[in-house]
């Protein structure tokens, strides 16, 4: 695995996972859930982005711009910010790998902010794992995951529609959550993948019928999540493409 910052004034943090053995020149991208969510999924993304590589895909998984180790701040990103940051990414991976990208697995939100690469760069397969696909859907979870703070940290929070599970959002983040409408994705091969609990599954069924429901509690917004080391997940998603 290589770490490197790319994109506009190095912005975005990298890693970059090259193919090993026979290379297949097939590139996958990684684009991960956002704020606390990216957290909790970062180790199961990990051993996907291992696991293909070992079987000779080029792979990249990044961090938005303001998440993870990426530069700015989440109080100065906009939704259309990180959707760019998806398209950068995929250019990007095109560039050090001499491979397209194929692939794209999607977590979460971020399902919905890739409908803009689908319609500038072709892909094959679309991979989405527990995809909240409407910004009103996910501004829910969201709000629901603060109530379940312990009061000593909920007493903390200035501005409750702008700080959730300690990140600071824009001003306007809210309400671009709320007019975010499920999306469109020009891609022939969509799928997705679900853990036990999942919300909106006649949202999905409009995008994909190709759905498969595993065995896992992955609760994106408790205290405690199974998310950490969803095993039957991270199988089930490499299934797919291995």
């Amino acid at each position: 695995m290589e770490p490197f910052y790319f994109g506009a004034n190095n912005t975005l943090f990298g890693a970059y996972h090259m193919a090993e053995g026979m290379p297949r020149r097939h590139a996958i991208l990684i684009a991960g859930p956002l704020l606390n969510e990216g957290i909790r999924a970062h180790f199961a993304l990990l051993q996907v982005a291992n696991r293909c590589a070992a079987a000779g895909y080029d792979v990249l998984r990044f961090d938005y711009t303001g998440l993870g180790n990426s530069r700015g701040s989440t109080a100065d990103s906009s939704l259309e910010d990180w959707s760019a940051d998806i398209v950068v990414a995929a250019a990007e991976l095109a560039k050090i790998s001499g491979s397209p990208t194929r692939t794209l697995i999607t977590t979460r939100f971020a399902s919905n902010l890739a409908a803009g690469i689908t319609k500038t760069t072709p892909i094959d397969r679309l991979v989405m794992w527990d995809p909240v696909l409407a910004g009103g859907h996910w501004l829910e979870m969201l709000r629901e995951g603060q109530e379940k703070l312990p009061a000593r940290l909920l007493n903390l929070i200035e501005d409750q529609d702008r700080e959730f599970m300690g990140h600071i959002t824009s001003a306007t983040f809210v309400a671009e959550l709320e007019a975010r409408l499920p999306v469109s994705l020009d891609v022939d091969s969509r799928s997705a993948v679900i853990s036990r609990g999942y919300r909106h599954l006649r949202t999905l069924e409009a995008i994909t019928d190709d759905i498969q429901q595993v065995d896992a509690d992955c609760r994106w917004q408790a205290n405690t999540s199974d998310v950490l080391y969803p095993i039957d997940v991270i199988n089930a998603i490499c299934t797919r493409l291995i």
